[in-house]
């Protein structure tokens, strides 16, 4: 609940900065601060995606059971195409300059997804049982469950 308000503050807070035309006060920061914390977003992002990408039980640890899982032949594919796909769309990025770059890269990796599922008549819960598709949530929840767990 903490990291869902601090963010949307956060949101709020840059959005009504640049209504008021206020981003010139971003310059009373010092500039290794701002690069700093920048770079910590940037290095939490990078171990989460790894994390949840290659299916790792609990936090993100550095030891060498953890590159050991990672270098797994089922384990390195999972986190690699999500590694190759984000490269790509820098590659792209480079070269095209339009403003439905991003969407369009999404949509046609869901595209290109779900032609090779069907071509190869994979089902869904062997892609769930390897780790290429999250879970399915229980259908015995409603709709709006999910909100339910801002109170526990």
């Amino acid at each position: 609940l903490s990291f869902s308000v601090s963010s949307v503050l956060t949101g709020l807070v840059f959005f009504l900065m640049g209504t008021c035309k206020l981003g010139a006060l971003i310059g009373f920061f010092p500039r290794h601060i701002l690069i700093g914390c920048i770079g910590g977003v940037g290095f939490f992002l990078l171990l989460t995606g790894l994390e949840v990408s290659a299916r790792l039980p609990g936090a993100f640890d550095f030891s060498l059971g953890t590159l050991e899982r990672l270098m797994q032949l089922d384990t390195v594919f999972l986190w690699t195409t999500p590694l190759l796909l984000a490269v790509g769309l820098l590659v792209l990025k480079r070269f095209l300059r339009s403003n439905f770059l991003v969407g369009g890269y999404f949509i046609g990796v869901a595209i290109v997804f779900y032609i090779v599922k069907f071509s190869a008549r994979v089902p869904m819960d062997s892609l769930r049982g390897k780790g290429w598709v999250f879970d399915a949530p229980s259908s015995s929840n409603p709709w709006y469950h999910f909100y339910t767990l801002y109170g526990e």
